[in-house]
């Protein structure tokens, strides 16, 4: 997705709020609030309380207020039009792309959403070539997710008595799933020493790739093997703050080395 101006948005190829642009942005609701939750507490039968149980988050609803104007009929006409042709209902989610300094660490950030209302009263203002119009868009998924991949330094194992560490920071408040593409592998365990949880694979080849997302370990050819992750493992999920990895194998002839990359989320 191409990058966005400090304070503009877009969808679906209609990009708002950008300086001397007939569609100005008045105010965006929903991005910042948390989605409702869907509880499973349980009632107490004949006693005080509630049986806990696990929350969890529902889809998000985003409400954009745009004021599109012109300085002639034409301008303002195309402007309108070119909001109606955005935001039409019952279409397939797409990314609402967003960039508002202080949101989302600074950094452009997307949800999938679908228009589900659309108003646009016609009253003096429109009359004025100046009409505010308020679009309500539903996620399914709650999360805020970066534009861009971060991809961390490249993280090599332990050789000739070095015994390199890779720190970091997660700047999204909801945990990172990793993709992780390790090389030369020879029995190998990647060690987040800030909590102690790691994750290893008894495996010799030229590569393998853990996926946190799909939870899922593939050899270079790309087949699974649930067989071979190390017990005790713990799929690889990094929190807010601070990391610190240690990779370490089994190698002799040459360093094991890690490509880690992963997506931003917030909520």
């Amino acid at each position: 997705m191409a990058e966005l101006a400090d304070w503009t948005c877009s969808f679906n190829g209609l990009v708002m709020g950008e300086p001397d642009s007939a569609i100005s942005i008045v105010a965006v609701d929903g991005l910042l609030t948390l989605p409702d939750v869907r509880s499973s507490d349980l009632t107490l039968v004949q006693r005080h309380g509630l049986y806990a149980g696990d929350d969890y988050m529902n889809g998000r609803t985003v409400t954009l207020t745009l004021e599109v104007y012109g300085s002639s009929r034409e301008e303002f006409t195309a402007a309108l039009n070119a909001v109606q042709a955005a935001f039409l209902p019952a279409e397939a989610e797409k990314p609402l792309t967003f960039r508002f300094p202080g949101a989302t660490a600074d950094r452009t950030a997307f949800v999938m959403v679908r228009p589900r209302k659309r108003s646009a009263p016609l009253d003096l203002n429109f009359a004025n070539m100046v009409c505010n119009v308020m679009v309500e868009l539903y996620a399914t998924s709650p999360y805020m997710e970066a534009d861009d991949l971060t991809t961390l330094p490249t993280l090599a194992s332990p050789f000739s008595g070095t015994s390199p560490k890779l720190n970091f920071a997660v700047d999204s408040n909801v945990p990172v799933l990793p993709l992780i593409t390790i090389s030369n592998v020879k029995n190998v365990r990647l060690t987040d020493e800030i909590t102690g949880q790691y994750f290893g694979v008894v495996y010799t080849g030229p590569t393998v790739i853990i996926d946190s997302v799909k939870q899922e370990v593939l050899s270079a050819p790309g087949e699974g093997m649930p067989g071979a992750i190390t017990p005790g493992s713990t799929w690889p999920e990094w929190g807010f703050g601070a990391h610190r990895l240690a990779l370490y194998s089994e190698t002799t002839t040459a360093p094991s080395t890690a490509l880690i990359e992963f997506r931003d989320r917030w909520v």
